[in-house]
């Protein structure tokens, strides 16, 4: 509501009267509330808008006045409380009432809006009014407005009504109303049916039409809550509307039955259950046995309306109406059976599939239409899916085989899944050809719906499908192979292959091989028998591998039957993939065969582990799903029972296998490990107690072994020492062992803190010690022994290696979670370590390091004692003192005193950290007295200190209170204006973000006053460049928030933000500190720098994403009205990514941007220059010639005859290239013909003569002669020594001048 107010308000100078008219209501409203001292609320204005209608209500002569009113109004409705529509329905019905009345009637838009107060008025009302007639003559007065001949009301009419009548009150399932609404259509509908068939004119019977069909659209749209008592009447109607013969009615009549006919409810919502709230079980399965009835009765009419195949409008809709009605059948029908009511169910009611099959499948024929087509494949689709239950399959399938024992003369009965299979099978005649893509899509929904049943009930699909595959002229392959997947799936690998062999393995034979099939196999396997992969497909990879080993020559035929045994083995995963015959197949023939593979054939290894961790994960899902039994075994062939066995019976061999595994672990390099540790975990989650025990033992014995041999270096590239992977191992089962085997871990890997001399071993011990912290069994272990695992952590802080620093700083977070409030001594004697850990040169590490300083924080927060005596080179007599965050922070304070710069770097990078996340706790003196501190450091003359401490202002800036930092603004800004001239480490960029937030925070006078004369204009130019992103902003050309308030909200809400993971757990420390500090470093547009130093990085970030807005835009150049010839190859080179129109005429408009421009069009040149814009100017162009020369030497360090690159590792190469091609491909080299003037292009593979043109980089781009630039040498020759040693021989010219030029004036003769 106030979204709409308030564009109505911007309308008071609209040149439309309708929209001045609305405005000046509004306002007027508005302001006679703020006379009375009413507050301003959708019910003051309800009153106000409503009096102000009553007095209008019955002048013709207000018309515009009124429109207005009830366009408000219509706003304002939505928004009035219910109570109050209640109190007040008499007066406004009456009021409304009175308008329709009026003649001439109100116009289209004032109807719309009435119609829009009505319906919410309606709607608000109970049960008891709607008892009233006036209440029921008022909806049926927008029944009326629902048939109105202009379209606008007429659609808002309906949906009006559709709104009131699918909204019941309160305990009602049907609406009151919902009977005048039926009895106002039938009327219109019998009568208008009669006066189409009696109309004398043409006219008469084209109104009579007209007013049915938008009858129609009414009961379609209300057809969701149409009472069940009057379906049978409605359907009558709708069923003699066909005969009328007029295609319009036909097709709205089919659509308003699939409206009616269309499921209700989802068929997972507990629609019974909900009914039987208000009216009883009983009842309910009464209603919906009559519902079921009355469609029963319909869809046999249905049937006999079936039009002309060929009709392309009225065949799909007849379709449509057949899959809603029976879909809705079959649904009611499975409701009932589900509650117990299935006895119920009329014989009458059972969908005839066979029958519909045999009316709809012919609609295929290549002859229709596809339209036809599409809908008749979706139609039987529906029909298959929802309508074909789990009693016509388990008849099916006895059915079938009974006639298997029937002798072939015998009269056999087929069930309805085998005719409706018989009558799919015709669907592949030629006639049907075109439509073979939707009867295969027709085959597949079969397979899917029957399931397991498939075999055998659609198995003799599968040669067709074949003899399709193999047709030359069927293109479709990737449908039929779709097919055949689904097939695989359901009917299963065994019968799939008997039916269609492989027939790879005996190629001499003539039969048709089918390789192409062990792709689909892999990707369709699925809960089949084990037992064939066994028996058949393993002894097929040995005959495959012993023609392979036949083949002497490392040849093709070699490489194929490798593939083919690579091919048949993946197929391994998917037998384990929930097999039904696990205690029958696996046994130990095959757990062996698994783990020679897996020992002699690496390629095989990740296939064998998916195997065997899938054959766990799917038992394990069918034991822990909810659904019963009963629909296990229908979708799975297993029951939870069943499955609880197969893990029994990986348990035997879990122990076995880990052994396996263990070994394979060793074996294998680190990066392709992935698929043993998955498979590792799964085995160890399954595996008894007493083997796990056994196990553990078993490695801890070996890693203590290997401890403490001396094992020699390993070399980039070998496998790891024994010693590291039995780590991994121990790591990997720290989550699955008892108390005491943990204990025994933790003993032997704490002592490896101290072992400075391998890294990596030292790492994997803080690793397993972090990985006993996140289990339960491994928290008790560290808690009991917490004194000395803190000691030993503070022991062992110098032996710490860099790459052990991460895990090290991660269980020191670990261990802050367990300090009780006595043990505080800790985070003293270790803050010094993570303090300095925050300048580590790896980005995670410091990360840790910033969140475990945070974790202190909240430890010390949160109280306790710490004993000075128990913290270890403290200095004078022992006390204790109280933890709180002004004491640590104090703590963290004591590293400003630091010896080296590194240190003192540090903590104040610490406390920037720790102030952003707790300035709310802290006294406001001791904030103060930091920033004061900060002062100093500012000015200090190390660079690493000030860099910290400019963050650290930056962080007060962005977070503190104004109040707070106000006092310390004049020392701030004196402070780093002196850097602001310092362009090393970026410090000058530093120093203006940082002035700009203050600018943004305090204003512009606050801050210039505290600036030097001298460094004003950085000042000036900041506020200049505000002014100017308001002003793009203000015009719609930025969309950038340059104020920055909405970025400074985005921070706090940000840091109020909470990660759910423990604090020593959060790799990044927050991304509100971090937007403060490094984030939005400037929000000020650089499309005009005006002295902005530091505007080339932001200039090349806006290139960059205007780059990203133009796409793959191109431009191609026309070489005036000539046409352009696309066949000719040179058309390439006329292709531009740049619109060539714009691109002289930019450079054009740049020129003259700079001048002025009288009334007349004149240019006027201003000879007076802002000294500024000059200076600055004159900076920025210092600026970008030491970046181009810089670019241009590395250029050509990369690109000379001397300069060398570096490679992997480091390694430098250098340039292989002879100097001749070096000095021949040179960018500014001009390649000039003997005897002819101006750059040419080589041809051929012929070696032409180039010569080297010096100075070029001083040649002026409009003038003849050179030009002097500023910061770059004078324009002379200068030639290096060795281009000059060769200079006759690599054809180098120091006068411009070609070989022919120089022939023509002689050349000086030889000294005798």
């Amino acid at each position: 509501m106030d979204e709409h107010f308030a564009k109505i308000r911007t309308q008071m100078s609209s040149k439309l009267p309708n929209q001045q008219m609305h405005a000046t209501t509004l306002l007027a409203v508005e302001e006679t509330l703020k006379e009375q001292g009413a507050e301003i609320t959708p019910t003051a204005y309800f009153a106000t808008l409503m009096s102000l209608l009553d007095q209008q209500k019955d002048d013709p002569e207000v018309e515009d006045m009124r429109a207005a009113i009830l366009n408000l109004l219509a706003i304002v409705f939505p928004n009035v409380p219910v109570s109050v529509l209640r109190s007040q329905y008499t007066a406004t019905l009456s009021v409304f009432t009175t308008i329709l009345a009026l003649q001439p009637p109100p116009t289209a838009p004032s109807l719309r809006s009435l119609i829009t107060c009505m319906e919410h008025l309606l709607t608000a009302q109970d049960t008891a009014t709607w008892s009233h007639t006036t209440t029921l003559k008022a909806l049926q007065t927008l029944l009326i407005l629902s048939l109105d001949s202009r379209p606008k009301p007429r659609k808002r009419a309906q949906e009006a009504v559709r709104n009131i009548v699918t909204r019941p009150p309160l305990m009602m399932l049907v609406h009151p109303g919902m009977k005048v609404v039926v009895q106002t259509t039938l009327q219109v509908l019998k009568e208008s049916g009669n006066g189409v068939v009696s109309a004398a004119g043409s006219k008469d019977k084209d109104n009579a039409t007209q007013m049915i069909l938008q009858t129609l659209q009414l009961i379609r749209m209300v057809g969701k809550a149409w009472p069940v008592e009057q379906f049978l009447p409605l359907c009558d109607i709708l069923l003699h509307l066909p005969k009328l013969n007029n295609p319009y009615l036909t097709s709205s009549a089919f659509q308003v039955f699939e409206s009616l006919l269309s499921t209700k409810e989802s068929p997972d919502a507990p629609s019974v259950v909900r009914q039987g709230e208000t009216q009883g079980a009983v009842e309910t399965m009464d209603q919906i046995a009559s519902r079921l009835e009355k469609i029963t009765q319909v869809m046999s009419a249905v049937l006999e309306l079936k039009p002309n195949t060929n009709d392309a409008t009225l065949m799909p809709l007849w379709l449509d109406v057949v899959r809603a009605g029976f879909v809705e059948s079959a649904r009611l029908q499975g409701i009932m059976k589900a509650a117990g009511h299935g006895a119920q169910i009329p014989q009458e009611s059972t969908v005839p599939i066979v029958q519909l099959f045999k009316v709809i499948f012919p609609n295929l024929d290549s002859a229709n239409p596809v339209s036809v087509h599409n809908s008749t494949v979706d139609c039987l689709k529906q029909i298959i899916s929802h309508c074909i239950t789990d009693e016509l399959i388990d008849i099916a399938v006895q059915e079938m085989k009974k006639n298997r024992g029937q002798s072939a003369d015998g009269k056999k009965k087929k069930s309805v899944i085998e005719t409706i299979s018989t009558i799919i099978k015709g669907g592949f005649d030629i006639r049907f050809q075109s439509s073979w893509l939707g009867i295969l899509d027709i085959l597949k929904t079969l397979f899917e719906r029957l399931n397991h049943a498939a075999n055998p009930l659609l198995v003799s699909f599968l040669p067709i499908i074949d003899e399709l595959r193999f047709t030359p002229a069927f293109t479709q392959k990737a449908h039929l192979d779709v097919v055949l997947s689904t097939a695989i799936s359901t009917v299963g690998p065994r019968i799939f292959l008997d039916t269609l062999p492989l027939n790879i393995d005996n190629p001499e034979e003539r039969k048709r091989g089918r390789a192409w099939l062990l792709p689909l196999l892999k990707s369709s396997v699925t809960n089949t028998e084990l037992d064939y992969f066994s028996e058949t497909l393993i002894p097929l990879a040995d005959r495959l591998n012993q023609k392979a080993q036949e083949c002497t020559e490392n040849g093709m035929m070699k490489k194929v039957y490798e593939t083919l045994i690579g091919q048949v083995w993946s197929l391994v995963s998917g037998f384990c993939d929930l097999p039904v015959d696990m205690e029958r197949a696996f046994t130990k023939e095959l757990a062996e065969r698994f783990s020679n593979v897996l020992y002699s054939v690496p390629d095989l290894r990740p296939v064998i582990c998916q195997a065997l961790t899938s054959v766990v994960v799917r038992n394990q899902a069918i034991v822990a799903s909810e659904e019963s039994d009963e629909v296990l075994e229908r979708k799975y062939l297993m029951n939870k029972e069943e499955a609880a066995n197969n893990i029994a019976l990986l348990q035997q061999y879990a122990r076995p296998y880990l052994m396996v595994f263990f070994n394979i672990f060793q074996a294998t390099l680190p990066q392709f490990r992935g698929y043993l540790l998955e498979v590792m975990r799964m085995y160890l989650s399954i595996s008894t107690p007493k083997d796990l025990q056994e196990t553990f033992s078993a490695v801890l014995a070996q890693l203590n072994t290997a401890l403490t041999t001396v094992q020699p270096p390993v070399q980039q590239g070998d496998a790891p020492p024994v010693s590291h992977n039995l780590m991994d191992l121990a790591d990997i089962m720290v989550p699955y062992v008892d108390g005491p085997s943990m204990f025994n871990l933790y003993q032997t890997v704490v002592s490896l803190f101290a072992n400075d001399a391998d890294a990596a071993l030292q790492k994997k011990a803080y690793k397993i010690v972090n990985s006993m912290a996140e289990t339960e069994t491994g928290r008790a272990v560290l808690k009991s022994n917490l004194e000395e695992l803190m000691r030993n952590i503070l022991d062992t802080t110098a032996a710490a290696t860099a790459t052990a620093k991460r895990a090290r700083l991660s269980l020191i977070g670990q261990v802050i979670l367990l300090l009780e409030p006595t043990d505080l001594y800790f985070i003293p004697s270790i803050l010094s370590e993570v303090v300095v850990a925050t300048k580590e040169v790896n980005e995670k590490t410091r990360d840790v390091a910033y969140a475990l300083l945070v974790a202190m924080g909240h430890k010390m927060k949160a109280g306790g004692v710490i004993s000075t005596e128990r913290v270890g080179d403290m200095e004078g007599a022992p006390t204790e003192a109280q933890a709180s965050i002004s004491e640590y922070f104090t703590m963290v304070t004591a590293g400003l005193a630091g010896t080296t710069p590194h240190m003192v770097s540090a903590a104040i990078t610490s406390l920037s950290r720790l102030l952003f996340e707790f300035h709310t706790d802290l006294e406001p003196s001791m904030v103060s007295e930091m920033i004061g501190t900060m002062h100093l450091f500012v000015n200090s003359s190390n660079r690493e200190i000030v860099k910290s401490a400019l963050g650290f202002i930056k962080v007060t800036t962005v977070s503190l209170e104004v109040e707070v930092v106000r006092p310390h603004l004049k020392e701030i800004v004196g402070g780093m204006i002196r850097w602001s001239h310092e362009h090393k480490g970026h410090f000058k960029v530093k120093v203006r973000h940082i002035l700009e937030r203050l600018v943004r925070r305090f204003g512009y006078d606050d801050v210039v006053e505290f600036v030097p004369e001298a460094d004003k204009k950085l000042l000036i130019n900041i506020k200049k460049r505000r002014e100017r992103a308001k002003r793009n902003k203000k015009n719609g050309s930025s969309g950038m928030d340059m104020d920055g308030d909405e970025e400074e909200e985005d921070a706090e809400e940000n840091s109020s933000k909470k990660s759910n993971k423990p604090l020593y757990m959060q790799t990044t420390f927050g991304s509100a500190y971090e937007d403060a500090l490094y984030g939005s470093e400037s929000d000020l547009s650089d499309d005009d720098e005006e002295g902005d130093h530091e505007g080339s990085g932001n200039k090349a970030a806006q290139k960059k994403s205007n780059k990203k807005k133009q796409g793959a835009d191109a431009w191609i150049k026309e070489d005036g009205d000539t046409p352009l010839d696309f066949l000719d190859r040179t058309v390439v080179s006329r292709v531009t990514a740049s619109h060539p129109s714009t691109q002289t005429a930019r450079k054009i408009k740049d020129l003259a941007s700079g001048f002025k421009t009288s009334s007349d069009g004149k240019l006027v040149i201003d000879e007076s220059s802002d000294s500024d814009n000059a200076e600055e100017a004159e900076e920025i162009d210092q600026e970008t010639m030491e970046l181009d020369q810089a670019e241009n030497n590395y250029l050509e360090s990369l690109k000379s005859v001397d300069g060398f690159t570096r490679g992997q590792g480091g390694k430098i190469k250098f340039n292989k290239t002879n100097k001749r091609g070096v000095l021949g491909k040179d960018e500014d080299t001009e390649m000039e013909q003997a005897g002819g003037p101006g750059p040419i292009r080589s041809k051929g593979g012929r070696d032409q003569r180039t010569t080297k043109v010096l100075g070029q980089e001083f040649k002026a781009k409009k003038a003849g002669g050179d030009v002097k630039k500023k910061g770059r040498v004078d324009p002379y020759a200068y030639v290096p020594l060795t281009s000059l040693r060769k200079g006759a021989k690599e054809g180098l010219s120091l006068t411009n001048r070609s070989k022919a030029e120089k022939r023509k004036q002689g050349k000086p003769g030889r000294r005798s």
